[in-house]
């Protein structure tokens, strides 16, 4: 159809699509119909649109046959302007998936540098992509379309996507994931008037009867392209437009064309039928000479071949044979049975092969032959599923390797394909992967194969949080490897031992192997240090000695190896370890760089997990704004990714953070969302415990908190743990005994908390249990003792300050409160622990001072969220760096900004780091 009839409410939202892409106010819009009805009629004219109002045009079109290339829509989108220059920051990360270069990211990776890279795109010119055929897109290029979808309202992009309402049921939930982010819902084109078909027949045929349009609407359903196809087909029969002329039609419409198409090319001749079948098979705007040697044809016969094609109106042009209309494409495929098909798709594979095309452009075409036993096969469908999963693309990588297992592998090379297989479902979150694994494990012959299978499904099996299953698979991995791979099973052991120690079902297991590693010599290689963080963990979650835990911590971080392993298997141990042991700031310093480094490549399970370390060394180092900032944003990242393990331990720290911030709803909210983990049989139900007591006890439910502490002190008794355990219940027990009144058993409790944490010998453990015992015997020596101990720890020197200052004015002497209830006070509010903070300067007012009004605009006032904004731009991060960082938009990240300079009274970046900036505590400090 060559001009727009009855479109005008739909040529109006395409002015208002460029309108707002003009005004920097992007939008989605999806055209939705069925074939023919329009819509890539409405693509061109919105790119006619936006081009003569200055707005850039990159379009992209699904092709059937391109439906299993990863990111294939993408490419065709954006490889070009890619290429342009090198682009900064994020954008960086879109490289490997639209150069086809290897690479190895995870798909979240990938879709942040593609968004980032249409950010900077549009920072030259308004944008408008624009997508038709997105029916036929492939999955992970429907994914970044939703995700792009999502963040266009701040941005001078817009998005227009034509689809067809049906098909398949994996792309009918992601087209409608896309769809649901569209404020102005789907277009969908009506079908055409009588007026309209009226003036399509006098355009082909000339003059119609009343009875003929009448009749042919009918017919077509007032679809525009069946109705062109039909006007056509009469034309070649030189047929009048006469109410008798168009035959009474018993199939649907659609099987007309196909029957009009296999007609139009029999009349064509044989050479023109097979170079439309070959064009067919090999995909729209394929080279002449491609389809002229898959079909068979010399030079002269191709040439006569094309010009038929041409004058039957089922291709546009020869020179790349592209088809009318994807109907027109269908139909000549429908004219192939399914032997014929599987043969040109065959054929088409050898052609390109031989043309020197590799890879990706194969694929299709092998995906498509019948399963022939080929080798060669198996071959480049693994290859293309590494290249898929390296591109962050493991769904489409899982696809390839099960049409690989059906080719058949040879017997010898089963076993690989599916340890291939599943570790592309594991990235996949494919609910098979576990299965998968357990079949490779059982189908290999080399026990290195054997073992291997096995570490990955105890890998995965430790993420769903079963223990027992995951140390069993490493146990048998272990034997069967015996001395043949040492490093293989050194790697067995160390996640062997990171899940042993997390359910008290496996302790003595993991105490059996420690003890059989005690004398080993010190790391020297990756898989050594892996080994080492996790012996080191043994040591300190059991508190049995710090000075060894702490040795064996650092010679693990020794070389780096935990740093750069992209796994984070064990790097958490060594660091939590080093933050309990009393070198939190260590601690965070180094995950300040686990943490760029994996923002850097978009890594959101990374950030997850060294965004909650991160915040619980911090809270250790008594940063409390801090800590709550990392918290929120690796609990909110380990939601979305289910991992119980992280969300588990990061619920738990964020609880204990918040109520030190003074956030008690907060950490309510937060605790209760977690109350499912707490029944698990792992340690992170420890902290998770521990916090919800504590948390109990500052809402003022002394008897709720009493029964949490008291679960935590029996499921230590499982572990065979020694006190001070790193989630400090002891201390909290004390005082919700003597909270409830139970003045005896928190006398009791306190001493043996001061018992074990001079044994265990880290300062702020030691000062927190002293300040607990001098509350309930109660002692101002002990108080005074705990302040000593906590030099250097600025929160537990805090806590231990109000308490002795609130001590003095309680024996009625109030000037002797004042000093300590002052200095608390200051560092309470530096270290952002609001509750405390309220509680010391109603201890001062109680003595007659008049302490300073707990600031309500400094720092203390800023959300989590501004906290996180905040500091990365006062280390010189931009809008655009920060919103990198941080994975949400740009004007999320100045709206935030905004809110800060109101809170932190300045009106400049340059002012940031100042008004954030506290009092610097010493290094390696502990609250």
């Amino acid at each position: 159809m060559g001009r727009l009839l009855e479109r005008d409410r739909e040529r109006a939202l395409l002015c208002r699509l460029v309108d707002g892409t003009l005004g920097g106010r992007g939008a989605l819009l999806v055209v939705e119909g069925d074939a023919g009805i329009g819509k890539t009629g409405l693509v061109r004219e919105a790119e006619a649109l936006a081009g003569a109002h200055g707005v850039r045009v990159l379009a992209a079109r699904g092709a059937e046959l391109e439906g299993e290339l990863a990111f294939g829509v993408v490419r065709s989108l954006l490889e070009r302007v890619a290429a342009d220059r090198s682009w900064p920051g994020a954008a960086a990360l879109a490289g490997p998936v639209l150069s086809g270069a290897e690479a190895d990211q995870d798909l979240f990776a990938t879709l942040h540098g593609l968004y980032w890279l249409v950010a900077e795109v549009s920072d030259l010119a308004p944008l408008l992509l624009v997508v038709d055929d997105a029916h036929w897109c492939d999955p992970p290029s429907l994914r970044f379309l939703a995700y792009l979808a999502h963040r266009l309202g701040d941005m001078p992009v817009s998005l227009l996507v034509a689809t067809r309402p049906d098909t398949d049921p994996a792309r009918s939930a992601l087209l409608a994931a896309l769809a649901a982010e569209s404020t102005t819902g789907a277009l969908r084109p009506e079908p055409l008037g009588a007026d309209a078909v009226r003036a399509l027949v006098v355009d082909a045929l000339g003059e119609p009867d009343r009875g003929f349009v009448t009749q042919l609407c009918a017919v077509s359903g007032g679809n525009p392209f069946l109705v062109c196809e039909l006007l056509a087909e009469l034309g070649l029969r030189g047929v009048a437009p006469r109410a008798d002329a168009v035959p009474r039609i018993a199939a649907t419409v659609p099987r007309e064309v196909e029957r009009a198409v296999g007609l139009r090319l029999a009349r064509l001749g044989d050479d023109a039928t097979g170079l439309a079948r070959a064009a067919a098979v090999l995909g729209d705007g394929v080279e002449l000479r491609r389809a002229a040697a898959v079909a068979g044809l010399g030079a002269d016969e191709v040439v006569a071949a094309a010009d038929a094609l041409v004058r039957g109106r089922l291709v546009e042009h020869a020179s790349r044979v592209t088809f009318r209309h994807p109907l027109v494409r269908s139909a000549v495929t429908a004219t192939l049975g399914p032997a014929e098909l599987a043969a040109l798709h065959r054929r088409a594979a050898v052609v390109l092969a031989d043309d020197g095309e590799r890879g990706d452009v194969l694929v299709p075409h092998l995906l498509a032959d019948r399963p022939r036993g080929d080798a060669d096969v198996v071959r480049a469908l693994r290859d293309a599923a590494a290249r898929a999963t390296g591109r962050g693309a493991p769904d489409v990588a899982v696809r390839y390797l099960r049409r690989a297992l059906a080719e058949p592998p040879a017997p010898s090379e089963r076993s690989a394909v599916l340890f291939d297989l599943g570790v592309a479902a594991m990235w996949a979150g494919d609910p098979e992967a576990l299965d998968v694994l357990t079949r490779a494990a059982e189908e290999a012959d080399d026990v290195t194969d054997r073992a291997r299978a096995r570490l990955f499904r105890a890998r995965l099996l430790f993420e769903y949080g079963r223990i027992l299953d995951a140390v069993a698979a490493c146990e048998q991995g272990i034997a069967e490897l015996g001395d043949t791979t040492p490093d293989l099973a050194r790697e067995l052991e160390a996640q062997l031992l990171t899940a042993a120690i997390q359910d008290h079902r496996t302790r003595a297991i993991a105490r059996r192997r420690q003890a059989a590693r005690a004398e080993d010599p010190a790391p020297i290689g990756p898989t050594e240090c892996m080994l080492t963080a996790s012996i080191a963990t043994e040591e300190m979650l059991l508190t049995r000695s710090r000075e060894r835990a702490l040795a064996l911590a650092e010679d693990s971080l020794a070389g780096g190896y935990l740093v750069d392993d992209r796994t984070l298997v064990t790097l958490p141990s060594a660091l939590l370890t080093l933050a309990i042991c009393g070198q939190p700031e260590r601690a965070r310093r180094i995950w300040d760089t686990v943490v760029d480094r994996r923002r850097a490549r978009g890594n959101r399970f990374g950030v997850a997990g060294a965004a909650s370390f991160r915040g619980h060394a911090a809270h250790l180092a008594g940063d409390v704004a801090r800590a709550v900032a990392d918290l929120s944003l690796g609990l909110d990242l380990a939601a979305e990714l289910d991992n119980l393990m992280m969300r588990a331990y990061a619920s738990a720290w964020l609880v204990e953070a918040l109520v030190d911030a003074g956030d008690l709803d907060g950490a309510a909210a937060t605790s209760a969302r977690a109350d499912g983990l707490v029944d698990q049989p792992l340690y992170a139900a420890n902290y998770l415990l521990a916090a919800r007591g504590r948390m109990n006890l500052a809402r003022g439910h002394a008897d709720e908190a009493v029964a949490d502490l008291r679960a935590v002190g029996a499921r230590l008794d499982a572990w065979g743990a020694r006190d001070p355990a790193p989630c400090a219940w002891r201390a909290s027990l004390t005082l919700a005994l003597l909270a409830r009144g139970d003045e005896e058993a928190a006398r009791e409790e306190g001493a043996a908390a001061v018992e074990a944490a001079r044994r265990w010998g880290e300062p702020a453990a030691l000062a927190e249990a002293l300040r607990v015992a001098g509350l309930a015997t109660p002692s101002l020596t002990l108080l005074e003792e705990a302040v000593a101990a906590a030099d250097g720890a600025p929160l537990a020197r805090a806590r231990a300050l109000v308490d002795l200052g609130a001590a003095h004015r309680r024996h009625g002497d109030r000037v002797a409160a004042r000093e300590p209830l002052r200095e608390g006070l200051d560092l309470a509010l530096d270290r952002g622990a609001e509750g405390l903070a309220r509680r010391a300067r109603d201890e001062l007012v109680a003595t007659g001072a008049r302490p300073r009004r707990l600031r309500r605009s400094g720092t203390e006032a800023l959300t989590p969220t501004e906290r996180r904004v905040a500091d990365l731009a006062a280390q010189g991060s931009t809008s655009r760096a920060v919103a990198q960082a941080l994975f949400v938009s740009e004007k999320t990240v100045e709206t935030h900004l905004g809110s800060v300079y109101r809170k932190l009274g300045i009106t400049a970046r340059s002012q940031l780091a100042d008004a954030l900036r506290p009092p610097s505590p010493a290094a390696g400090t502990r609250r």
